[in-house]
């Protein structure tokens, strides 16, 4: 019984880290898109929209060490000029869901 607890609590350990690890899937960020009102401005493909597509932000931020800040700061306190005249408004997105949404629309551009 000694033994049993401190490898179940390695277990549980290991699959915890293996979790927090893994990729933001598409049903994921969608839903967290969704959810903050993301989708009224940006979309995957649609250029058409008053936001930047989700690939062309990712497209931009692929080579900056620093994107996962910048970009989660723009969609925290807004930004404009960045993307033409169109102003993003800030939102009050929680860490951890704006962390899965960064993670999100960074992996859009492979």
């Amino acid at each position: 019984m000694k033994m049993l607890l401190p490898g179940l609590l390695l277990t549980l350990g290991v699959i915890l880290v293996a979790a927090a690890d893994e990729p933001i899937g598409d049903a994921t960020g969608n839903r967290l898109a969704a959810k903050y009102n993301c989708q009224s401005c940006h979309s995957l493909y649609d250029s058409s929209m008053q936001g930047p597509t989700y690939r062309a932000v990712a497209k931009k931020y692929a080579s900056d060490n620093n994107a996962r800040d910048e970009l989660s700061a723009s969609i925290l306190n807004g930004s404009s000029g960045t993307w033409g005249p169109n102003t993003m408004p800030s939102t009050d997105i929680p860490a951890g869901d704006l962390k899965k949404l960064v993670e999100w629309i960074l992996a859009q551009f492979p």
